[in-house]
């Protein structure tokens, strides 16, 4: 079984992972979850959101592409 570590490795983007049905089944729980608990409107706002957080928390990983 892979890590999260080597799973969240597989894409750059959630939204994009998400559209490509690459998320695994825990990934696809994260999101729902996210909406249950009135984080994001849909599934896709929640990809959303955590491809914006990742932007906020690693700007110069996203800046140069790594």
């Amino acid at each position: 079984m892979k890590n999260n570590s080597e799973e969240e490795s597989q894409f750059k983007s959630w939204r994009q992972a998400l559209a490509e049905n690459r998320l695994s089944i825990e990934q696809r729980a994260v999101l729902a979850k996210m909406v249950e608990d009135g984080q994001a409107e849909t599934i896709e706002d929640a990809a959303a959101r955590l491809d914006w957080q990742d932007t906020v928390i690693n700007p110069e990983e996203h800046m140069y592409g790594f």
